[in-house]
């Protein structure tokens, strides 16, 4: 319980005290494809239009930010039956599927950030199942920073899942 707490309260001093005073910066850089895999390699904070419809995929990844939250509060709770719940739905959410194009043609990280989020989600899957509260947040939190690390990618306006705040 108290490694939760001081977890939750580190996140919470992070995400408030470092983003204060940056300045946002858009860095576009022309996409490069790569010959072995067709994929498109992105530079730093580029334009999302690799996404063919913008507002489905806003709600998607707002059902994902509103289902986390549930989820925390599930595993604060140890509610295993919500957590089970949550994490089967969490385990189907795809950012690569709505971008409603095709894989070869999103970019190369973008697409590894997605697998690492599903496999971030396998993890916590797996520790609900053990009904070990420690190693359920342990995963949990590997889910929220395999978002944080895309968001601080492919989203200059929110780098991290301040869903915490």
């Amino acid at each position: 319980m108290k490694k939760f707490i001081i977890v939750t309260i580190a996140i919470v001093s992070m995400n408030m005290f470092g983003c204060c005073g940056k300045e946002e910066t858009k860095v576009s850089e022309e996409n490069r494809v790569s010959p072995e895999k067709k994929q498109t390699e992105s530079g730093p904070r580029e334009e999302l239009g690799f996404i063919k419809n913008e507002q489905g995929f806003i709600v998607h990844m707002k059902d994902i930010k509103v289902l986390l939250k549930h989820l925390s509060s599930s595993i604060h709770q140890q509610d295993w039956e919500a957590i089970k719940k949550d994490t089967k739905k969490l385990k189907n959410a795809s950012p690569v599927a709505f971008t409603e194009a095709n894989k070869k043609d999103l970019p190369k990280e973008f697409v590894n950030l997605d697998v690492k989020f599903h496999m971030s989600a396998l993890e916590l899957i797996s520790a609900c199942q053990e009904k070990n509260k420690d190693k359920v947040t342990a995963a949990f939190f590997k889910v929220v920073n395999s978002c944080d690390e895309c968001h601080a990618k492919f989203n200059p306006k929110e780098e991290s899942t301040s869903w915490f705040q």
